[in-house]
């Protein structure tokens, strides 16, 4: 029977694919994280995908959040795998170290993605994999073993570049701001994100884009992503299935309790900015409302 490794245990614990990769030569990006952590760069990263999509919610007649705000801020999933599953490999591996990382990490997490084996990188620069397309977070666990303590076996040569997509172009046909093409710093979901007033141009995007954050666009248009859906592949990590809002209005915020704001993805911008886009929507469909009665009012009372 083959012996069972310690990569082979973390997707056990975990129950999402995972591969690793020497963190020498991964891209770093806050290299001073892994020496607060106490661990070399002869050590290994085994990356991890987190599913979070329910493809119903993609045609719900009402959602105004990013597919990714429905759920619950994913960091708080990360927090419970630190109570739970790093508990249980520091157990099991008392002769190495560990550390969990997410958003916040020592090395590029969509590069080293790829170019570990997770998937492809899109025009858009999401991680596109087989099973979930760009529907996924990126997690880590970065220990002092090095690779082969971790697979098994020898180092294999991993691509020096990441893997794309065949840039088939309809992410970038479809994006309204153009940023898939150009600058992704002008990407509508950053600007839904922007604190602060906002210009009258930037308040027109924000509308046209129908949601109070983020943007679904361009993941909505790629073909790998239009598979998942029409496949139905759903998360299956119940915290990501339990507590979704696909609706939130200003009422509903201003009822909002500190802690279960706190649980939200658009908390961390704070109230003031989810607020703001909010109650722009709204004055846009009070408007809207206006326009239509007014009009069955003259409608009724023409002769």
């Amino acid at each position: 029977m083959k012996d069972t490794t310690m990569l082979d245990t973390i997707q056990s614990l975990l129950g999402v694919p995972a591969c690793a990769i020497p963190l020498s030569i991964c891209r770093q990006s806050r290299g001073y994280l892994l020496d607060q952590a106490g661990i070399p760069s002869t050590g290994t990263a085994i990356l991890f995908v987190i599913p979070y999509l329910i493809t119903s919610d993609v045609d719900h007649p009402y959602r105004n959040l990013s597919l990714y705000a429905v759920p619950r801020d994913y960091h708080g999933y990360i927090k419970e795998l630190e109570t739970t599953v790093l508990p249980s490999l520091q157990k099991m591996y008392p002769e190495h170290s560990f550390k969990l990382f997410s958003d916040h990490s020592p090395i590029y997490e969509v590069d080293a993605a790829a170019r570990a084996g997770l998937g492809i990188i899109g025009t858009n620069g999401l991680l596109i994999t087989p099973n979930y397309g760009s529907f996924v977070f990126i997690g880590e666990m970065i220990t002092d073993a090095d690779y082969t303590a971790v697979t098994g076996h020898g180092t294999p040569d991993f691509p020096a570049d990441p893997p794309v997509c065949e840039q088939c172009g309809a992410c970038v046909g479809a994006c309204p701001m153009g940023c898939c093409d150009r600058d992704r710093g002008n990407c509508l979901s950053a600007l839904t994100q922007k604190k602060g007033v906002l210009t009258p141009e930037e308040e027109t995007s924000i509308l046209c884009g129908g949601l109070a954050w983020g943007c679904d666009i361009c993941q909505l248009s790629c073909p790998h992503n239009i598979r998942v859906i029409e496949k139905g592949q759903d998360t299956t990590i119940p915290y990501f299935v339990e507590d979704r809002k696909l609706f939130l209005n200003s009422q509903q915020l201003s009822a909002m309790t500190n802690e279960a704001f706190a649980l939200r993805a658009y908390a961390w911008r704070g109230r003031a900015v989810i607020s703001r886009n909010l109650a722009l929507l709204e004055d846009q469909a009070r408007e809207e409302s206006c326009i239509n009665n007014n009009n069955v009012t003259e409608r009724r009372s023409r002769p």
